[in-house]
């Protein structure tokens, strides 16, 4: 498949998976009973959504730098740096049954991911803004650009947020 069809699907995957963490956050804030027929819906299977989130973040930003040869920058390497063991620890977590200890782990990463991928939207947005990049390989500089606004940290930004979203949501005992 090509670079553009590629960063195509992350993209539209990451659009979907943030429209779901929107409606979970703000009808468990606002209508919390109009929402939990979805919560019901995804919570038995809420633990590998997020296993299946942080392994597609991860092989996603392996395909960006190692197939289509975009060159991460510092940031993209300290998201990795959270993404990955997440994904890593969240596979674990589902094989020998140990889910809330791993998923907790996890949402511990996701949790200083995030900033780092808002961050990280905000230097490509307003550029130099932090200054922590090389000037050869600048923080600033968007491989893709899908819809008008999903970047690489704005697809890890909501891999992140949705990770905390499942494994919350596959804590969540309720019955179905």
């Amino acid at each position: 498949m090509s670079v553009p069809v590629v960063s195509l699907f992350f993209a539209t995957i990451a659009l979907a998976l943030a429209a779901f963490v929107v409606v979970a956050v703000v009808g468990r804030v606002a209508v919390a009973s109009a929402v939990e027929p979805l919560f019901a819906l995804f919570r038995p299977v809420a633990y590998e959504l997020a296993t299946a989130v942080a392994l597609g973040c991860m092989l996603g930003s392996l395909y960006m730098s190692e197939i289509a040869n975009f060159r991460p920058c510092r940031l993209c390497w300290i998201q990795r740096g959270f993404m990955y063991p997440a994904a890593v620890l969240l596979l674990i977590g589902l094989i020998v049954n140990r889910r809330w200890l791993f998923g907790r782990i996890a949402i511990v990463l996701a949790a200083f991911g995030l900033p780092v991928s808002i961050f990280h939207r905000v230097e490509e947005a307003v550029g130099g803004f932090g200054n922590v990049c090389e000037i050869d390989n600048p923080c600033s500089l968007k491989w893709i650009e899908e819809y008008g606004f999903v970047t690489i940290p704005t697809m890890a930004g909501i891999g992140f947020a949705s990770i905390i979203v499942f494994v919350l949501l596959s804590a969540d005992r309720r019955a179905p």
